[in-house]
Parts: C-alpha cells; sequence; structure tokens
C-alpha cells in the first residue's frame, strides 16, 4: 500500500537487460533515489509511526465496535462495562490518536502537509525542483 501511495512521489526505478529489478518505493527509498539524508533517529521515527499506523488498520474495525457498544444507552450496563473493558485490553497503538503527522522522508513531526505527508521544507524543495508533479509555483 505505501508503494501506491508514493508512486505520485517517487517513480519505480527500472533497469532493463538481462535481469529487470524493480526498487519497492517505501519512504526510505525515496530519500535515498532523492538524495535526501535522513538520520537514525528519524528513520526510526518513521518505522515508529508505520508500525503505529498498522496496528490502527489491524484493530480499527474491532474498536470501531467496542466503542458503538460502550456508548449505546439502549444496552444493558454489564455489556457496556464487557465492552469498556476489551478497549482497555487493546494495545495503546490501536488508537488513532497515537498516530502522528510525520514527514515521509525526513521524519519531521512539525509542518506537514497533509495531502502529500511532507514537511513543508522538502515540499517546497521538492516543488522548487520540479520532482512533483502537478505542482508549480503562484504566479498572478
Amino acid at each position: 500500500m505505501s508503494s501506491l501511495r508514493w508512486s505520485w512521489l517517487c517513480a519505480l526505478s527500472r533497469r532493463v537487460g538481462a535481469g529487470t529489478t524493480i526498487a519497492l518505493a517505501t519512504p526510505l527509498n525515496c530519500a535515498r533515489m532523492l538524495s535526501i539524508s535522513t538520520t537514525l533517529e528519524s528513520r526510526k521515527m518513521i518505522r515508529r509511526d508505520k508500525k503505529r499506523r498498522q496496528c490502527v488498520a489491524d484493530w480499527h474495525d474491532e474498536r470501531l465496535l467496542m466503542k458503538a457498544v460502550a456508548k449505546s444507552k439502549l444496552l444493558p450496563l454489564v455489556v457496556r462495562e464487557d465492552a469498556k473493558q476489551a478497549l482497555q485490553k487493546q494495545p495503546r497503538d490501536a488508537s488513532i490518536t497515537r498516530v502522528r503527522m510525520r514527514c515521509y522522508l525526513t521524519g519531521r513531526p512539525r509542518a506537514v502537509l497533509g495531502q502529500f505527508r511532507l514537511s513543508r521544507i522538502k515540499f517546497r524543495g521538492l516543488a522548487e525542483g520540479g520532482q512533483l508533479a502537478g505542482i508549480s509555483r503562484s504566479t498572478w
């Protein structure tokens, strides 16, 4: 799924010859292809964010059901309490509030453009370099 998200930013590198190799378009591969240096700490944060997003996706349906049961006034109190306990037994990272919007390339947590999941700094650099399709400088 991450390769689909990144297809607009990073073209898959292809080498046609004796064997065809295709590099997957993951955030760190994109950073390497665009020659963006990432520190060890930012790579760690990117991996942690990816893990949290996967946990949220895995538990989403069950969490949604349990929250609906816990909030329902039509159900008996015992059933609602059981639903609340089931919610508490889920991992902490199953909650969407644990996910932080980070730049996919650098791991920067602030000033991230949600549509592109890039920080303002990387967005401007890539846009000025013509590496973002359909993005041009505003003139009037």
